[in-house]
């Protein structure tokens, strides 16, 4: 072989180098652009919260939980957005941006709130959608059958103890 397929093969391999490392800079790039707007988001979300009544109670609240693979546990850690208060109530608020993201209907953001709402165990979650300035109320059908099972086994238990109550009071001696 000549010197010139030694230089083809040897800029053929740097190029392949500069390309990888490229990529790998881009997308660097993007990822700190993203954490940076989502913080910028976050502090945005904290003043909508705070204009809709909400008391902001934690920023970025890490808590963890287990599953077991084939009987080996592993930590899964989650990190909420912001928990807040209102009405005495706690509620999970997840913020959101661009287009799609904010909205339930992703198949991934309905995952996480379900996962917040196990996790955290609280009166709701909020879905905080920063591009329409908007905070949603997102609920799950059989976590909110099992709050009114739940009301009902309460209120027939209060009946029970009422009538209990006044027949021991009215008992004839």
């Amino acid at each position: 072989m000549n010197m010139k397929w030694y230089v083809s093969i040897l800029l053929i391999i740097v190029g392949g180098f500069l390309g990888i490392w490229s990529l790998r800079f881009h997308k660097r790039i993007i990822l700190r652009h993203r954490r940076e707007k989502a913080r910028i988001y976050e502090k945005k979300a904290i003043d909508l919260l705070k204009k809709y009544g909400f008391d902001i109670l934690d920023v970025q609240k890490g808590a963890s939980y287990f599953i077991f693979i084939n009987g080996r546990p592993k930590e899964i850690k989650v990190r909420a957005d912001v928990i807040v208060k209102k009405g005495g109530k706690v509620y999970v608020a997840e913020v959101k941006s661009g287009k799609t993201s904010p909205s339930a209907d992703i198949p991934a953001t309905r995952r996480q709130l379900l996962e917040y709402y196990l996790v955290y165990k609280p009166a709701g979650i909020l879905l905080v959608d920063m591009e329409q300035q908007k905070i949603k109320t997102i609920e799950y059908s059989f976590l909110k059958k099992d709050y009114d099972k739940l009301r009902y086994i309460f209120y027939v238990l209060g009946i029970f103890f009422v009538g209990f109550l006044l027949g021991f009071l009215t008992r004839g001696e």
